[in-house]
């Protein structure tokens, strides 16, 4: 009896030590993968127009987030710039394993709030329903079955660095026209789900403008975001194969 006790107690044990510990190393995917049933099995087939739910509610949303941004920050001070009309954000992807997809957003507002001594703090709140992969039916169908952005809480991402390292250098040391690299860290929130990021950042003075952009894209994944099953749903809708797990976005903004 006494051994047969011994033999549960280190079965146990080991089901407690092992189960966590293979849990814990489970590698992140590199693409999710659709049931092959879900795909048409016409190599001619074209998913068609897809119908987007309205957002406008989403959009109001967005607008009063950036309001609320503008107006916590004294324009008068001279040390906030405001992004301009120019610039980009872009992101790109993978489908079906190698086929890549390029995609911007097209609306987005940036804010740098800086000081004689370095950043402050750079904002950038970004409208995921101004999002453009050349493909109308394709954007709505990732804007309503993966991002679900026509709820309002879903429609806006928002990036915030709020630490950098300038190398020792002030911004009143930046000389005009003259590339800087910056070391940026801070959070991206997106799905309503925040995350760590960092980014090397090249910044660029002339008189009270500035250029700042990325100088690598920056590395997400979608399964940090808590996407849950909607990567699956699109590529169904989709016909997709697959869809990858790793997205580079790249930005560059001209802010004044």
């Amino acid at each position: 009896m006494k051994s047969s006790f011994l033999r549960t107690l280190a079965c146990s044990f080991f089901l407690i030590s092992v189960y966590p510990m293979a849990f814990a190393q489970t590698p992140t995917p590199e693409h999710f993968y659709n049931d092959p049933v879900n795909i048409n099995a016409d190599p001619s087939y074209v998913p068609g127009d897809y119908l987007m739910d309205d957002t406008n509610d989403a959009r109001t949303y967005y607008q009063i987030k950036k309001e609320d941004i503008t107006k916590s920050i004294d324009p008068l001070s001279g040390n906030a710039a405001f992004s301009l009309d120019l610039g980009e954000i872009s992101f790109k992807t993978i489908k079906n394993e190698s086929a890549e997809v390029l995609g911007y957003f097209r609306n987005y507002f940036g804010v740098v709030q800086h000081t004689e001594k370095g950043f402050g703090k750079i904002r950038l709140l970004i409208d995921i329903n101004s999002l453009d992969t050349a493909v109308p039916g394709r954007n709505n169908r990732i804007l309503k079955l993966f991002f679900q952005s026509m709820k309002p809480e879903l429609g806006t991402a928002e990036v915030v660095f709020d630490s950098f390292d300038g190398q020792g250098k002030s911004l009143a040391e930046f000389n005009d026209g003259q590339a800087h690299s910056l070391e940026a860290t801070g959070k991206v929130i997106l799905n309503g789900t925040s995350q760590k990021i960092s980014a090397i950042l090249n910044v660029t003075k002339n008189n009270d403008a500035w250029k700042i952009e990325t100088q690598e894209p920056i590395s997400l994944l979608i399964s940090d975001f808590n996407f849950g099953d909607r990567p699956y749903i699109l590529m169904k809708e989709c016909n997709h194969k697959a869809i990858g797990n790793h997205v580079t976005v790249k930005s560059t903004l001209y802010l004044k």
